[in-house]
């Protein structure tokens, strides 16, 4: 009772002190919060947090796609069309809003979006300032920049001309540009390297900057070293190192990692030695500079891809004295890591215990971009799991990338075809065909659409699998190049070869799938013929054939006829229809008795050279329907002294 009465009380107390808060605030000025700045698909990803997670199901395809659930893509080539006809759009309205600002006489917003203003143009000094110019630079707006900077007649502080060379070095190359439209980053497929261009501008601001007083001086020097290293100037900007370290010119911690990435540029791998990188990390201690994670990332790169020796012993030490001074490993750095006791250990169980260890230090960590190189770890490890054929080594990474907002590091769609690509083909060859299906399953298509290559890799590791086993699984395969392959015959063909109608029981359901998938492809093929004269893609009679024994299976004896006479008459495809099929085909046809299916097989098996052209001239000449019209057919066809030879042989 006394607990009670406690309870009372303090909730009591609790709505006094919250109608003394509401009075306090209706007597004070009612103050509008600032804004916060919003992503149109925030209010999506807040409602996605609600909803439990399912560990079974991913869904993957981006809130862009949602505007309209009749236009969400099932295909490969759709989402790359509706993400870049989408962003297509963004970028033909800041063109407008850029060209014909006119159009753009009154505030649109209230309060006021500043990407809705338009755009100012300066033309007469008194209307730009040194804050404009300022403000310009922040924006990272190159060329208004420039010009701004002219109509002041470069009267500006020393600090203005040094965040404008900094600009100018860090974005030198006119090509090189900041990009946010992310769908055109993420299908672009470019790698385009960019180089240093000789600008006026810079060599002007540079030059007066190293006149100025000494920190002036240093920070022009150090920005130019960092620039053109950024842009393959290597010679350069090891020459103006070196004049800064004779000079005694201080470097601040950017520069000493570019200074790094010198040395695997400039230098060969017998001229390196891991005292040269321990000097700079001496150096650097000696002027008070602490290294961040770029300076080991950096350092790694250059251990590895020179081989210094004692490399394991090296990466071992710098990796403890790194974490002495609590800087967080990125991605890029495990990379390293990998690289290091992997690739260059020639103990196989060594270097599989170590991938496993480094993955498990990992487990359901959340990673932050800190490195340009932490994209490369998730290809690069499934690669590694795929080549050892390890699936716990596959799963731990696939279960990391799935962790918090890891999905990031995943960069394009190239990247992100490699990898799950890698990943499908280590599931298929380590798992049982029931578990592989299982997998896929979850996979196709909630985190992952497969492209056409990953489907035919799929169907040829799967024809060695036990047919029994696989048959229930072709009606999915079969409706996945349907839905995301658009029409492609080739492949429809690849998978007719798994569809095997001598192993299903008469009531199947199967036999009518694997029936509707044979006629279709025929329809196809005789569509192209007829439109085109020929097949688009090189047919072999082996493909045709395998169309012909399903038709055949299913007691479609006259369309198997049809497909049987197509091969005879055309020479539209490739002569390679083995001997197995030859006599799976013609014992069929002698089973029905079909005389005429009889004869286009052995017709082509006349034409081809296989040799058990007896044994089936017997077996038709046997047949109660073999008529006197069908022997005179059949002399024409193999000759008269085969069927001599062949009455012989009954006689005796």
């Amino acid at each position: 009772m006394n607990h009670f009465k406690c309870i009372l009380d303090r909730t009591s107390r609790c709505e006094l002190r919250r109608l003394q808060s509401s009075l306090s605030v209706s007597k004070s000025k009612i103050q509008i919060p600032r804004r916060i700045k919003r992503d149109p698909t925030d209010i999506l990803h807040a409602l996605e947090n609600t909803i439990p997670k399912d560990s079974s199901m991913h869904i993957m395809k981006n809130y862009m796609y949602h505007d309209d659930p009749y236009l969400l893509p099932v295909k490969k080539l759709d989402y790359r069309t509706y993400a870049l006809s989408y962003e297509s759009g963004k970028k033909t309205a800041k063109w407008i809003h850029k060209e014909h600002s006119d159009l753009f006489p009154k505030h649109l917003s209230n309060p006021e979006i500043k990407a809705f203003k338009p755009l100012p143009k300066y033309t007469d000094k008194s209307q730009v300032s040194e804050e404009i110019l300022l403000h310009a630079i922040s924006q990272c707006m190159i060329s208004d920049a420039l010009h701004i900077y002219k109509l002041l007649d470069t009267n500006v502080s020393n600090g203005t001309k040094q965040a404008l060379l900094e600009l100018l070095c860090f974005y030198n190359n006119e090509r090189y540009v900041i990009n946010n439209l992310f769908f055109e980053h993420w299908f672009s497929s470019s790698k385009e390297k960019y180089m240093w261009q000789y600008k006026l501008e810079i060599n002007e601001l540079y030059n007066f900057l190293i006149t100025q007083n000494d920190s002036t001086a240093a920070a022009a020097h150090n920005i130019m070293i960092c620039g053109l290293t950024k842009y393959s100037r290597l010679d350069e900007a090891w020459l103006l190192y070196k004049k800064c370290k004779e000079k005694d010119i201080p470097l601040n911690l950017t520069t000493w990692n570019y200074v790094i990435i010198l040395f695997e540029k400039i230098f060969s791998k017998k001229e390196v030695k891991m005292d040269y990188l321990y000097d700079i990390l001496t150096s650097m201690n000696q002027k008070k500079i602490k290294p961040n994670i770029q300076t080991l990332n950096s350092i790694l790169k250059v251990i590895i891809t020179l081989k210094i020796e004692n490399l394991k012993d090296n990466i071992k030490y710098l990796l403890l004295e790194f974490k002495n001074m609590n800087i967080k490993f990125s991605l890029a750095t495990y990379y390293y890591i990998i690289q290091g006791f992997i690739n260059y250990d020639d103990n196989s169980y060594n270097s599989y215990n170590n991938f496993i260890e480094i993955l498990r230090t990992i487990k359901n960590k959340r990673f932050t971009i800190q490195d340009p190189m932490d994209n490369k770890f998730f290809k690069h490890t499934m690669y590694l799991a795929l080549k050892h054929n390890n699936k716990e080594a596959g799963n731990m990474i696939h279960e990391l990338l799935l962790t918090g907002d890891n999905y990031k590091f995943i960069p394009t769609s190239i990247i992100e075809n490699d990898y799950y690509n890698a990943y499908i083909l280590l599931l298929l060859s380590t798992s049982t065909i029931d578990e592989f299906f299982e997998s896929y399953e979850k996979l196709v298509p909630n985190e992952y659409v497969p492209t056409k290559q990953l489907l035919i890799d799929i169907i040829n590791e799967l024809k060695f699998c036990d047919p029994h086993v696989l048959k229930k699984h072709i009606p999915r395969l079969w409706s996945d190049i349907n839905t995301y392959c658009r029409i492609d015959l080739s492949l429809k063909l690849i998978l007719i070869r798994l569809m095997k109608m001598n192993i299903l029981s008469v009531d199947s359901s199967l036999r009518t799938i694997f029936i509707n998938a044979a006629w279709d492809c025929w329809n196809e093929i005789k569509k192209e013929i007829m439109t085109k004269g020929k097949t688009s893609n090189i047919i072999g009679t082996t493909m045709i054939a395998n169309i012909a024994i399903i038709l055949l299976h299913c007691d479609f004896v006259k369309e198997s006829i049809e497909v049987l006479t197509y091969i005879n008459k055309s020479d539209l495809f490739i002569s390679i229809m083995n001997e197995n099929q030859i006599n799976e085909l013609f014992d069929e046809y002698i089973s029905k008795q079909c005389i005429k299916g009889c004869f286009l097989v052995l017709d082509y098996s006349v034409n081809s050279g296989f040799s058990n052209i007896n044994q089936m001239v017997m077996k038709l000449h046997n047949l109660p329907e073999f008529t006197n019209v069908d022997r005179d057919k059949l002399i024409n066809l193999v000759g008269e002294e085969v069927l001599h030879i062949l009455d012989i042989k009954q006689l005796n």
